[in-house]
């Protein structure tokens, strides 16, 4: 839907988003279930089944996230949103307070000149009474950059390294889940790199090997070692030190204390120190957080302030995964929805939309990088075959594509969320198979020259433009 808003003498124009084996290890999962239920009080288990294995891992509780009523903020209410939200869409939002105004598309916000952006926010301030003082953010999806349900087993060894060391595992679970979630490497402009995002001096100052051969930032035991060493000799000390010399009472498992051990870890204990001085508290609890995230010191800015709202947010978005099927866990949302449709006995038409979801679960499976491609097509051929069937078509290779998908432009737009978030190789084998089901399709052959020059292939790079050009 566009909405155009007439402001003075011109319009402004926001356009609104709308915003088998498998089988077998779900079985074992449910029959599993029972006997894991752990009344420990940091650490709960979980039966978690991948493509190719179901073990039990083990995660840190987050309940007194949701008993001190820390999930109905909302500022984190408003950054789980977002991490939900995909790239192509953005939120205008009240800067202070993080309140949600309007869903808008990206790309048209950001090609829009200073003076029409500041015409849709002026509309925008009347339709809902903001006052000028207010600030207002646009603040775009980062679907693509969370892959929470993905770096389920990195939290679990990490969640046993931090033991090992003598650290809260808290800190392991929260900091993996909002650093650089799913990816093992993941080098940031300022140069911090890794699961834990240390930077080069600080994994030295602990022991880690950074040098032009090889950079342990990026294994994830050495990382692990080297955060838990700088939380548990510097970040919290110093913490304790900001509330002892306060007369703040607290204990070291309170969430709001492990908050600031998070903003410790993030803007380094100087800088959060400048904000406590400047706040001047007389207690802890969550009172103090929330102050937080209003208080500008030194290098404690805006992105400092949204650090544990993040990370909030991040506890949130992971609880609702690893909570949504009891005592287990399905990395593959696909098998999952798979064994639920062969265990119904569905009529034609909702069978068929029922396989249709499983298609669709399995290009979230491959997107999120929970499954390999092989994986994927060996699945999608079996479910789309079984789909077939059921719509009265013969299977052969020329009926399929007519079945799932029905356009050359579905698994194209599958290919382009693969080339965002750098899934280069998987995008390529997709775009290999779109041009097997359609061989004239000129846009997934300009797609597969772009993923080649993104891989610095440029032989085929040139080979898939020059084909591009004649079709």
């Amino acid at each position: 839907m566009i909405r155009y808003f007439k402001i003075r003498a011109w319009y402004c124009i926001v356009l609104l988003a709308a915003t088998a084996p498998g089988c077998g290890r779900v079985q074992q999962a449910e029959a599993q279930r029972s006997p894991l239920i752990d009344k420990d009080p940091v650490v709960m288990k979980k039966v978690v089944v991948a493509f190719d294995d179901t073990s039990t891992m083990q995660f840190v509780n987050n309940q007194a996230l949701f008993t001190e009523g820390w999930d109905n903020l909302g500022q984190p209410v408003f950054w789980k949103q977002i991490m939900n939200l995909s790239p192509d869409s953005c939120i205008i939002n009240v800067a202070s307070s993080r309140t949600p105004l309007q869903t808008a598309c990206y790309r048209t916000w950001s090609i829009s000149t200073e003076v029409q952006k500041s015409c849709v926010k002026g509309s925008i301030r009347d339709t809902f009474c903001i006052p000028t003082a207010e600030e207002l953010y646009v603040t775009s999806g980062k679907k693509e950059f969370y892959e929470h349900r993905k770096s389920i087993p990195t939290i679990s060894k990490a969640i046993k390294y931090f033991n090992e060391y003598g650290v809260d595992p808290w800190f392991a679970q929260t900091i993996l889940l909002i650093e650089s979630p799913g990816k093992q490497t993941a080098k940031s402009s300022a140069g911090a790199n890794g699961p834990f995002q240390l930077m080069r001096s600080v994994a030295i100052k602990y022991g880690l090997k950074v040098n032009k051969y090889v950079d342990e930032r990026s294994d994830l035991k050495r990382a692990a070692y080297g955060a838990s060493k700088l939380i548990g000799t510097i970040c919290i000390p110093k913490v304790r030190e900001m509330l002892n010399s306060r007369n703040i009472a607290y204990n070291e498992t309170d969430l709001w204390f492990r908050l600031l051990v998070l903003h410790a870890y993030h803007a380094g204990a100087g800088n959060l120190n400048c904000a406590i001085n400047t706040i001047k508290p007389t207690e802890g609890g969550q009172q103090l957080i929330t102050t937080l995230w209003h208080t500008e010191c030194g290098g404690f800015k805006n992105e400092s302030q949204n650090y544990s709202q993040i990370a909030l947010a991040a506890i949130m978005n992971f609880e609702e995964i690893i909570h949504a099927d009891n005592d287990s866990v399905f990395l593959i949302q696909g098998d999952r929805q798979y064994e639920l449709y062969k265990n119904q006995q569905m009529k034609q038409e909702d069978g068929i939309q029922a396989l249709t979801g499983v298609l669709q679960n399995y290009e979230r499976d491959l997107v999120e990088g929970t499954i390999p491609f092989d994986y994927f097509l060996k699945k999608t051929r079996s479910v789309r075959n079984e789909l077939t069937l059921l719509t009265g078509n013969p299977v052969k290779p020329e009926t399929l594509p007519m079945i799932y998908p029905n356009d050359e432009y579905h698994y194209l737009a599958v290919s382009k969320e693969l080339l965002r978030k750098r899934k280069v190789d998987d995008a390529i084998q997709l775009l290999r198979f779109n041009i097997e089901n359609y061989p004239t399709s000129a846009a997934s052959v300009d797609s597969l020259a772009t993923a080649f020059r993104i891989n610095n292939n440029l032989g085929l790079q040139k080979k898939y433009m020059t084909k591009s050009s004649t079709q």
